[in-house]
């Protein structure tokens, strides 16, 4: 999963990756992967650093079999428990987003999610420059902002403008089906960027996602054109902005997950306003609804603060595994919130959408068995022509 762009060259988060992975920092010659939590220049002939964060010697170094396998068992853990935990958030604020937009007829997706990523940039900001909690070593040009980060900003709020308008047109649960369609589109732009490497199994397992999943949806009862339309809008610019956003990463910049929230979310809001007020403020005051928000501040507050939460986990799974597995652990995150609203909205799914998920939770497996053995093996596995 190594890219020319993804090397090791600039500074990290080498001390707190070895107090969470009980690893040791190496001078050897190999290249860094995705699945780092950062890295240092090597101190002779100028080379890449190796697996400074993950406890195993590259190059000429040599480190012990219980070593190496003690790291992967805590890049396994820690990859899993971050997983987990965005699953969980996310879900959450899917849900509650849902019913601000729709059930408080607060039909502003834009306004919404910008207040998400304002909490989300003032909280980041706050824990690296005024706490000094995360580390923030990378500094940012007016050159490099435009470049790297505002692209990734306007993709980013272009899945948010999407991915909420769309709740006000299709039922949550086939929102989650058609969601499935994203591995495959990420997979395609990861193998494209060269961050992924293709395998026949890792290939069908994410095609076998997707088909289960469009199997399941369709057997819905209740459809839109234009809700898919809109759908399939936010799954193409959330394929472009994970790509962006794992080369941000994982470049010579080395952003921790902290830091990238810092610079990324005051980017996404800026676009989010533009288009705020373009489109929604003259609306939301002719209709009366600017006080909503302050008619229920801990649900919007809750909303922000979940935001800023999800933003964060997205960021270290990114980090430590690949977009791509975070997109794919969104599939058994869609089939939670599914779950969630048949419970809790009344809302209908059929047999044949079961069977369709039945198909996408069995080849999740074989996906996960594999991505979980490459980030086990390390860098060196993920991508063996790296050089």
């Amino acid at each position: 999963m190594v890219s020319d762009a993804a090397r090791s060259g600039g500074g990290g988060d080498e001390e707190e990756a070895r107090a969470l992975l009980g690893g040791r920092a190496s001078a050897g010659g190999g290249a860094a992967a995705v699945t780092t939590a950062g890295s240092r220049s090597a101190s002779t002939g100028g080379g890449p650093a190796g697996a400074a964060a993950l406890g195993v010697e590259r190059g000429g170094g040599a480190a012990s079999g219980g070593g190496t396998r003690s790291a992967g068992t805590m890049r396994v853990l820690l990859a899993a428990g971050t997983a987990c935990g965005w699953m969980f958030v996310s879900s959450l604020l899917i849900l509650i987003n849902k019913h601000i937009l729709r059930d408080l007829g607060f039909g502003y997706p834009m306004s919404v999610a910008g207040m998400g990523m304002a909490t989300s940039g003032a909280a980041s900001y706050v824990l690296c420059r005024v706490l000094h909690a995360a580390e923030a070593k990378v500094v940012v040009t007016r050159e490099y902002w435009l470049r790297r980060i505002a692209p990734v900003g306007f993709f980013m709020a272009s899945t948010l403008w999407a991915g909420n308008l769309v709740y006000l047109y299709l039922s949550v649960s086939f929102i989650q089906m058609l969601k499935a369609f994203t591995p495959v589109i990420t997979m395609a732009a990861l193998f494209a960027a060269g961050l992924e490497t293709p395998s026949t199994r890792m290939i069908g397992s994410v095609v076998a996602i997707a088909a289960g999943t469009a199997l399941a949806a369709y057997g819905e009862v209740h459809n839109s054109a234009l809700g898919v339309g809109i759908m399939l809008l936010s799954e193409a610019a959330e394929a472009v902005r994970l790509v962006m956003t794992q080369l941000l990463l994982t470049g010579g910049t080395r952003m921790g997950p902290f830091e990238g929230v810092m610079w990324l979310a005051p980017a996404c809001f800026l676009w989010l306003m533009l288009g705020a007020a373009v489109v929604e403020w003259p609306a939301m005051v002719a209709a009366g609804h600017v006080g909503v928000p302050a008619a229920h501040p801990l649900l919007f507050g809750a909303a922000a603060c979940m935001g800023f939460a999800v933003n964060v986990l997205a960021y270290a799974t990114i980090k430590l595994a690949s977009s791509l597995t975070l997109k794919v652990l969104g599939c058994v995150k869609n089939s939670l919130v599914i779950v969630a609203a048949v419970v809790f909205f009344a809302e209908e799914v059929t047999p044949l959408q079961g069977v369709g998920y039945g198909v996408a939770t069995v080849a999740f497996g074989v996906y996960t068995q594999l991505k979980v053995s490459q980030i086990a093996a390390g860098p060196g596995a993920a991508k063996p022509s790296a050089s």
